[in-house]
């Protein structure tokens, strides 16, 4: 399989909705074996993550009712939401570089998505859209940063 053949094997998966490293298999084995190809390969990513899922599934039925484990579930929201915070930050400072205007309305849109969130109970996908459109208005149309062509 040439690079190129995999480029578009690796678009054609982004398409389909699911799992896409599925669907990459699918249209590898596919082009390695034709439809027994594809059914092994899908089977191979497949069976193995059904397996664990069950595993893990029937392990946590055997212990959800005790304490460790509604101990370990109350933790989950805290640390999510610390992950979120600091994956905000590290954005953040990524755009620090540049400028002042970038910097500050980044911290803004962030500030103002936090609070909305506390506030109002804000679902997250609805301040994702939100903080995309203010960015976007507010940057407006810039020059892109890649060294590539730009497609179109």
């Amino acid at each position: 399989m040439s690079g190129r053949e995999f480029g578009e094997a690796w678009a054609l998966s982004q398409l389909s909705p699911g799992i896409h490293l599925v669907a990459l298999a699918g249209l590898i084995g596919r082009r390695a074996a034709g439809w027994r190809g594809a059914a092994a390969a899908v089977l191979g990513m497949m069976i193995p993550a059904g397996a664990i899922t069950i595993a893990l599934t029937a392990a946590y039925g055997s212990i959800a009712n005790a304490a460790f484990a509604r101990a370990a579930l109350a933790g989950v929201g805290p640390i999510t939401g610390g992950m979120t915070v600091a994956t905000a930050l590290l954005l953040i400072r990524s755009t620090a570089r540049r400028g002042r205007v970038h910097i500050s309305i980044d911290v803004a849109v962030s500030a103002v998505a936090f609070v909305a969130a506390l506030a109002f109970a804000i679902p997250t996908v609805a301040a994702i859209a939100a903080g995309g459109v203010i960015g976007a208005f507010a940057l407006g149309r810039e020059p892109p940063t890649s060294r590539q062509t730009p497609m179109g």
